[in-house]
């Protein structure tokens, strides 16, 4: 399960069992009871592991929201108990926003599809680049 986390919403997107395609899947306000949601989901989708994706800039810094999308990416592990990576998201919702123009979505009508799509983007980012999708530590970064 990827997450584009944000601080008014968060987009997700799943990949098939085989590892292959990812596919967005949704995108949900960040609103109380998120967490608890987002669990019952990996459970329902029988996800295997967490990829949240970190905020940083073009020279790899930390943006200001990093330090939150590391506190709910902790926080859903350890609701789910599923191994979790963080993955470098820069340029991922201006890839997600050029993938659905070229899909015939008008601009108009890509706000309600970008955050899943963003996360889309970073789980086929982190497919293509052969990276074990359940990394061998519980926790690890592909930053």
């Amino acid at each position: 399960m990827a997450l584009d986390h944000g601080t008014k919403k968060i987009g997700i997107a799943f990949c098939d069992e085989m590892e292959i395609v990812a596919s967005p899947f949704d995108v949900w306000r960040m609103e109380s009871g998120v967490l608890e949601k987002l669990a019952e989901l990996a459970r329902s989708e029988n996800a295997q592991a967490i990829l949240v994706g970190l905020p940083l800039h073009k020279d790899g810094a930390e943006s200001a929201t990093a330090a939150s999308a590391r506190e709910f990416g902790w926080a859903l592990a350890e609701k789910t108990n599923l191994p979790l990576t963080f993955i470098n998201e820069h340029l991922t919702t201006s890839e997600a926003r050029k993938l659905l123009t070229q899909s015939g979505v008008k601009p108009k009508d890509q706000g309600a599809k970008l955050d899943a799509a963003a996360a889309a983007v970073m789980l086929r980012e982190h497919l293509e680049n052969g990276l074990d999708s359940i990394p061998k530590s519980r926790y690890s970064e592909n930053v």
